[in-house]
Order: structure tokens, then C-alpha cells, then sequence
């Protein structure tokens, strides 16, 4: 016998807690790649194109027809007065952790694209790893990565709008923690899910959306710890309270400072009533089809999964961005919030599949998804401006 088999200091492991006997509930929890250097060159390689299409597109915001998020937020920030002795710029500054950032990072919208660039390689690698550790086969892997970030919806949302691209992104990788605590008892998860969806809503206006949805969807997710009496009423407050801490110092500091009785999210409201044109549009336009086309895409992939379940959290999400493009919060030059939101909820909840024909389906589904979000960023303007204005940089076309 060696040494090893002796003492049992034999190579190690990863953690795969799924496949110990008597612990079917628990998912693995082993990093992918499994080396850290792995990892990050991992990420790089996936942050590469979206570098090259931010330092490209660096110079085209004078050629658009419009504006993007980013050269908003600029401008936004430009006109906040930090050093006011009246503090007034807790009032402007709303979101507050995406307004700190767009202020503090240098180099105007090129900077802003390579701080969301770097973000995007690190959130693929973490879902893809999210998915990794739910035993998805690698064809299903790659087909869900590519209609994730393959396409113009993701490379415009990461390099034309960074605030947003990082609420999504945040969002979408509590969501899988979320799950993986409350299905797969995993505290750390919990606790990671909390602080992401915190995140989140200091990030971008919608955040707080975004995690309205998620306290609303923890129900409907199958409980682990169906027979301990309070814990789903516990995993909803573990997944809410640090969002809940920090926007009740944020609306007391407001009153304290500001005397106001408007919470600060007010400040970013810009209702029309003309926007509700929206809903007629989503069935009676090629576009509109296309931004309903994720839900239904949701709904499929419940069915074949058979969580239905999922088809009202993938319902409310879609209803809440809806809401919060009419009241203002997600601004109308967004490009592909709609598409991103619904996809990344969808890698978040979706578990691996119990046949070979739903899995087969699904990948279709997934095929299909990259289909719509091509289609999509041909349809929008504001995308499809954006990527002539790319081509002609690059001098692919006049």
C-alpha cells in the first residue's frame, strides 16, 4: 500500500456534493475550471471580444443617431455638485453604487466599456460554472452561453451600458444562488445571493424590480427544507434583508439631510402615459413579437422541465421590466434589457433535465434564442445604429 492510501493524503478531489448517497438534494459545488488560473484565463478570453469592441466603438458616439446609457450617465454625473455644502447630490445620485462608479472610473465611455468588458467575462465564466455544477451537458452548456453573450443585444448592453449590463449581471447570478440555497441548502449561497441582489438594486434604478421579483419568485422554488417549520419564511428574509438595511439608512438619511418625504428612487421617474404604447406593440409589430419571444422561450423551457412554476416567475420578471420601462427606470435607449433579463433569469432557475429528449428540446430552444436575439438587435434602432457605426470604425463599411 503507498503512503497515501495510508494516511489519505491523496490528490484532492473537487467538492461534488450531488452525487454522495443520501445527499441527492445538494448540488456540486466545485469551481469550473477547477485550477484558479484556469479560471481567469477563462474569463479573459471571454471579456477579449467585447475589449475590442468597446476600444472600437470608443470613437462613435458622435456618429449615433442617439445617445447611449453610458454617454447619459456621463452627463448625468457631470451635473452632480459633489462637494455642495447642502448634500443635495444624495438626491441626484440615485442609483447610488452605478453613479459612484461612472464617476470614479477614468477615461469617459471607452473606460466605462472596459470596466463592463472585464465584468462580462467573469459573470459568462460564473454561469457558465452555475451551470457546470448542475450536471448540464456540454453541447446544452455552450448553446446557452452563446445565446448569452454570442450576439448584438450583449455586446451593445456591455459596452453601451454599463450601469445596466452590471444590474443584470448581478441579478442573474443571485438568482443562482438564490436557488442554490433554497433548494440545495447551501448557506453560503444565501448569503451571496443577498448581497448580489443588494448589489443589484444600488446599481441600476430597475434593481429594485429585479429584486422585488425575486422575493415574490423564492415560493415557488422547491423548498429543501420542506419539514422545518418557518424556512421558507427564513430564506426570503436571509435573500432580502441587505437590501432592505440599505435602502432604510439611505431613505433615513434622506429625510435627516434632505427633509423630504419622496424616497430617492423618485428622482429617476419619468412616467409618460404614452409609453404604455408598448403593449400594443409587443403583438403587432415584428419588434414587439421579439421582445415577447423570451417569455414564451421561458415558458417552453418550464414545461420541458417541468417547473411550472417557472413560467409565473418568468411572467412577473417580464412584467416588472415592462413596468419599469414606462415609469422611466429602464431608460428607451436600453438596447437588449428585455432579452438579457429573461435569458440570464432563465440559465439562473433552469435545472438539468431528466431525459434526453427534453434535453434535446431544450437545446433547440437555446438554438433558437440566438435566432431571436440576432433578429432583435436588427430591429431596434438604437442597436442597429450603433452597429453600423461599429463597422464603419473598424472600416468594414462607408
Amino acid at each position: 500500500m503507498t503512503a497515501s492510501a495510508v494516511t489519505g493524503t491523496g490528490p484532492r478531489r473537487p467538492r461534488e456534493l450531488l452525487a454522495a448517497p443520501g445527499r441527492t438534494g445538494r448540488a456540486r459545488t466545485d469551481p469550473f475550471p477547477y485550477i484558479a488560473w484556469r479560471r481567469w484565463l477563462l474569463r479573459l478570453v471571454l471579456a477579449l471580444p467585447y475589449l475590442l469592441i468597446g476600444i472600437v466603438g470608443a470613437s462613435t458616439g458622435s456618429t449615433l443617431a442617439e445617445s447611449t446609457p453610458n454617454i447619459d450617465q456621463l452627463a448625468g454625473v457631470a451635473g452632480i455638485d459633489w462637494s455642495s455644502n447642502d448634500i443635495s447630490w444624495i438626491g441626484r445620485s440615485h442609483p447610488p453604487l452605478g453613479t459612484a462608479l461612472v464617476s470614479v472610473i477614468p477615461g469617459g465611455t471607452l473606460g466605462l466599456a472596459i470596466v463592463a468588458s472585464l465584468a462580462a467575462g467573469v459573470f459568462l465564466q460564473k454561469m457558465i460554472e452555475a451551470m457546470h455544477q448542475r450536471r448540464f451537458h456540454p453541447v446544452k452548456t455552450t448553446m446557452f452561453a452563446l445565446a448569452l453573450g454570442a450576439n448584438p443585444l450583449f455586446a451593445y448592453t456591455v459596452t453601451q451600458n454599463m450601469e445596466g449590463f452590471l444590474g443584470v449581471a448581478l441579478f442573474g447570478l443571485g438568482a443562482a444562488d438564490m436557488i442554490r440555497f433554497i433548494a440545495g441548502r447551501d448557506t453560503q449561497a444565501g448569503f451571496r445571493a443577498g448581497l448580489l441582489f443588494m448589489a443589484a438594486a444600488l446599481m441600476q434604478a430597475s434593481g429594485l424590480l429585479y429584486v422585488t421579483v425575486a422575493a415574490l419568485s423564492a415560493p415557488l422554488i422547491t423548498l429543501a427544507r420542506r419539514h422545518e417549520r418557518g424556512a421558507r419564511v427564513a430564506n426570503i428574509l436571509v435573500i432580502l434583508f441587505p437590501t432592505l438595511a440599505i435602502f432604510a439608512c439611505l431613505e433615513f438619511l434622506r429625510i435627516v439631510f434632505l427633509h423630504s418625504s419622496a424616497p430617492l428612487i423618485a428622482s429617476r421617474l419619468s412616467y409618460t402615459p404614452e409609453r404604455w404604447a408598448i403593449l400594443p406593440h409587443l403583438v403587432t409589430t415584428v419588434d414587439g413579437l421579439l421582445i415577447l419571444a423570451p417569455l414564451v422561450s421561458g415558458w417552453a423551457l418550464a414545461l420541458l422541465v417541468r417547473r411550472p412554476g417557472a413560467i409565473l416567475i418568468s411572467t412577473m420578471l417580464f412584467a416588472s421590466l415592462i413596468v419599469g420601462y414606462v415609469v422611466g427606470l429602464i431608460p428607451a435607449n436600453a438596447g437588449g434589457n428585455v432579452y438579457l433579463t429573461m435569458i440570464v433569469m432563465g440559465v439562473a432557475i433552469l435545472p438539468a433535465a431528466s431525459t434526453t429528449r427534453a434535453s434535446v428540446l431544450i437545446i433547440a430552444v437555446a438554438a433558437l434564442q440566438v435566432a431571436i436575439a440576432w433578429a432583435a438587435a436588427f430591429n431596434r434602432p438604437v442597436v442597429n445604429d450603433w452597429m453600423h457605426a461599429l463597422l464603419t470604425a473598424a472600416g468594414l463599411t462607408s
